[in-house]
């Protein structure tokens, strides 16, 4: 049967998507969609796939608006917002040429070594779930293209996208520049810097959340989306939609890379993931941590936080539900893992943390974890990701894989 279908689609819209309400919202079958004001006309050819026995057709308006935001194509916002073609042109030039360096100096790289010599076939399609992300899909991505759900956890503000015609060109363009500008410790550095990402968000200056940003990986990654849901969770721990102000601020992606028929999810989750964080701000996040299916585990940059005493719960979540787990020497503690549960390929090689977390050394040095790595059982790594990003030879990631 072939579930690739031409449709012509009468779209009515000159607004963005608004994700916290800015605008006027209806909810058809669960879809965020948006009331229409102007009638604007325009025959659209789209794909159809079948999922979960329906045919679901790919969202014009969300697609266009990831390609907005990532500098991609601005056809679809022509008629609602009026973008000069020379700052168009300078600005999806610096995105392209940006975009280019980080695949050919580390995403490629990540994407050949994830397709030969990472994880088996046979586990490499499961969840995978990404604690201490910021929204950082696109590494993720790159190391784990066949998984068919990721799921993200931190603590940054989901936002919402403007509504383009009310704020007007200028706006606009200054946001669009902004959202680009957010990415800058990805482009360099392959992480978030927490105080960069709080510094954009405070008080919507710049960005009011990551929510631009996942449209951006998401469209930069050549995927075209078809619905895009506001979610929470109930006391149970179940997903649900969000319809009010309250409980944790969840979104939900589903997508399609261009050329397939399988549909993906991303969720990302606003969150504090400490213990303190579980037991009074979100306790039904630890019951949906609890209750998911097992998963490849990604960890970088994360801080060490799972390093102290505070953070026992995800560290359990992660030695309880986790297939296998790839991360540097910021996520689990090596002390964890050193047992006849996990068979450990250790990469590159083991130095001390830098120089932001000195004072902390005594707590987050590890010293079994150094030993191990003396003993020169180590493999290369031809990428770097991570903290030691300006030194490919102080780059240390870890493969651990529950026996």
């Amino acid at each position: 049967m072939n579930y690739k279908a031409l449709i012509i689609l009468l779209f009515h819209s000159t607004f963005a998507f608004q994700a916290c309400n800015t605008i006027k919202e209806k909810k058809v079958n669960n879809v965020i969609s948006i009331e229409e004001n102007q009638e604007v006309i325009e025959e659209i050819l789209i794909d159809t796939v079948i999922f979960e026995n329906e045919a679901i057709k790919a969202d014009i308006l969300h697609t266009s608006l990831a390609d907005f935001i990532s500098g991609k194509d601005k056809s679809y916002y022509d008629t609602i917002i009026s973008i000069d073609s020379d700052f168009w042109s300078e600005f999806s030039k610096e995105i392209n040429d940006d975009f280019s360096k980080i695949e050919r100096r580390r995403l490629l790289k990540m994407s050949k070594w994830s397709d030969s010599l990472f994880i088996d076939e046979n586990i490499d399609t499961s969840l995978v779930f990404y604690p201490f992300s910021g929204p950082d899909f696109l590494h993720a991505y790159y190391l784990y293209p066949n998984a068919n759900e990721y799921i993200l956890l931190a603590l940054e503000d989901i936002g919402n996208i403007p509504n383009w015609k009310e704020i007007g060109s200028r706006e606009t363009k200054r946001y669009l520049e902004n959202a680009n500008n957010f990415l800058r410790d990805i482009y360099l550095r392959s992480y978030f810097i927490t105080k960069h990402m709080k510094l954009d968000i405070k008080k919507e200056e710049k960005i009011s959340g990551v929510l631009p940003s996942l449209y951006w990986f998401l469209s930069r990654t050549d995927h075209q989306i078809f619905k895009v849901e506001r979610v929470t969770l109930d006391v149970n721990g179940n997903l649900i939609l969000r319809d009010k102000d309250y409980g944790i601020d969840g979104v939900r992606f589903y997508f399609l890379k261009k050329g397939s028929q399988d549909i993906k999810m991303l969720t990302y989750f606003s969150c504090d993931i400490s213990d303190d964080g579980f037991e009074e701000d979100n306790p039904e996040l630890l019951i949906y941590l609890n209750n998911m299916r097992n998963c490849n585990t990604f960890v970088k940059s994360a801080s060490y936080l799972m390093h102290y005493r505070s953070f026992k719960e995800i560290r359990n979540v992660i030695l309880d539900k986790s297939i296998t787990i790839f991360q540097d020497d910021t996520g689990m503690p090596y002390k964890y893992v050193n047992n006849d549960n996990w068979e450990i390929r250790c990469f590159g090689s083991y130095v001390k943390p830098i120089k932001d977390f000195e004072k902390n050394y005594d707590i987050i040095y590890q010293n079994d974890l150094a030993s191990r790595y003396k003993k020169g059982d180590t493999e290369r790594l031809p990428f770097s990701l991570g903290y030691h990003w300006r030194d490919a030879s102080e780059q240390n990631q870890m493969l651990m894989i529950k026996n």
